[in-house]
């Protein structure tokens, strides 16, 4: 087999990869670091339970995962995939978060199941990494068997060449799969706007996580372009804000 004919199979791998780590994750790995416990019956179990339903999904019920031995950060997320999928929320959330909060941050999670932004981005990010890694590999090609810079591909002295192949690489592909993943981002927050209709929980949460989880209000516009995968909670908020005015 030549050199990149094996790219769509390590794409492929990948994908494999990420959906059996996506359904083991609540009941095999992250037990080993945090405690899950169901959370009791009440207010906030009926309204998220409720969410599931009008988002015509099904959970295993939901849990608090007790992250506050490890970390002052919050998080809630729906997790798993088929038999193993379950509300998840962070205990550094509920004794902070009000109910109409946690609701809205909860039915943010549940769009990008409803949009089936899971299979969105492995597919998006696998294409990405296979066409970038072809595009690399063809520049290698070039190099060492066009125009003879280097006497083999197993030179030693083609490492620098590589290690700037590959920087290049991340410099084209990161923003473009974190412009899609942004994307996917408002159209979840979209989706947790009509869902819940709750603007100012929708604001208020977004608020608090951005200063318990320590996140940059507005980035500088190219910092945002480059590195961040989710828009800036400047422009969640003015999101909340234009949907209020429709």
């Amino acid at each position: 087999m030549k050199n990149g004919d094996t790219a769509p199979v390590n794409s492929l791998s990948l994908i494999f990869f990420s959906v059996v780590m996506a359904n083991l994750a609540p009941v095999l790995i992250l037990p080993i670091f945090y405690t899950f416990t169901p959370l009791p019956e009440g207010e906030l179990t009926e309204r998220l339970l409720a969410l599931v339903k009008r988002a015509n999904t099904q959970v295993r019920g939901v849990f608090t995962m007790h992250l506050s031995a490890k970390t002052t950060a919050a998080n809630a997320a729906l997790m798993g995939l088929g038999n193993t999928r379950r509300i998840v929320v962070g205990d550094t959330m509920l004794d902070r978060y009000t109910t109409d909060e946690v609701e809205v941050v909860m039915a943010h999670e549940l769009g990008h199941h409803v949009h089936r932004d899971i299979w969105r981005l492995l597919l998006s990010q696998s294409l990405l990494m296979l066409g970038g890694l072809y595009l690399a590999n063809l520049a290698f090609h070039w190099v060492v068997q066009t125009q003879h810079y280097y006497q083999r591909f197993a030179d030693p002295a083609t490492l620098p060449f590589l290690f700037a192949l590959l920087g290049v690489f991340g410099l084209v592909v990161m923003p473009i799969g974190n412009g899609l993943s942004r994307f996917i981002e408002y159209q979840a927050d979209e989706y947790a706007l009509h869902a819940t209709g709750k603007i100012e929980s929708f604001k208020s949460a977004m608020t608090r996580l951005a200063n318990q989880n320590l996140a940059e209000v507005e980035p500088a516009p190219l910092v945002e372009f480059l590195f961040h995968n989710h828009p800036s909670i400047q422009k969640r908020l003015r999101h909340a804000d234009e949907f209020a005015t429709r």
